[in-house]
């Protein structure tokens, strides 16, 4: 099993980790998510801090918390493409794929395959997700400016049917993660499924408040013993 480490090729606040389709269904602790929210795409609504868009040339689905559809791999009626090398399905039993609809179109309409972007909306400093089906490289967008191809960032990962892997971003410094976009590089609206967006929140700043003046009370407490 190879997992690879690579920081971004564009943008230096951010670092991509890729795991290989040896690793799918891994645990969260291998992952390096564990403790993240999670979102399965079991039901139509996402979890809450988290949304979804998609933009194609034959139409868009707006940001939004609530899906149109569920997808799952096994009802597609036009095809087998989501379930080869063992399915696109991370956990569970559904997933999401880049179409307004969240339902597969004729794999010869690619004017319905789309751009599909994952929003943080209080912002993440770390997310990750599993990638099925992606035939040809895409960009990889983070806040709008892209930091890559995906077969760039994980050479690990196989551009053909079936399962890639998963792939973790993590922000350095003072960076944060707001979006996270994968956009056919060569335009010709090639389908992917994703399924466990795991992302961890970037704490409130009452939340930070109220670690500091938590710290900070431990600290005198710890200075009064001595």
């Amino acid at each position: 099993m190879l997992v690879t480490t690579l920081p971004s090729l564009a943008a230096a606040g951010f670092n991509v980790t890729s795991f290989d389709r040896t690793f799918w269904g891994a645990p969260d602790t291998t992952l390096g998510v564990n403790g993240y929210t999670i979102e399965d795409f079991e039901d139509v609504n996402l979890i809450s801090g988290f949304q979804v868009s998609v933009a194609s040339p034959n139409g868009n689905l707006a940001q939004t918390s609530t899906l149109p559809n569920t997808f799952k791999p096994s009802d597609d009626v036009f095809g087998n493409a989501f379930t080869l090398g063992g399915g696109g399905v991370w956990d569970g039993q559904h997933g999401i794929i880049n179409t307004r609809t969240n339902q597969t179109f004729h794999y010869g309409d690619s004017g319905s395959w789309g751009t599909v972007t994952f929003h943080f909306n209080a912002g993440a400093s770390s997310i990750g997700f599993s990638i099925q089906q992606m035939d040809r490289d895409a960009f990889l967008i983070v806040n709008g400016t892209s930091i890559g191809t995906v077969f760039g960032l994980a050479p690990n990962f196989m551009g053909s049917n079936g399962r890639q892997g998963y792939l973790r971003l993590d922000a350095t410094g003072t960076d944060v993660i707001q979006s996270v976009a994968i956009m056919d590089a060569f335009g010709g609206g090639d389908g992917y499924m994703f399924d466990h967006v795991a992302f961890s929140p970037v704490p409130e700043p009452a939340t930070m408040t109220a670690i500091s003046v938590g710290a900070l009370a431990l600290l005198r407490r710890q200075r009064a013993r001595r």
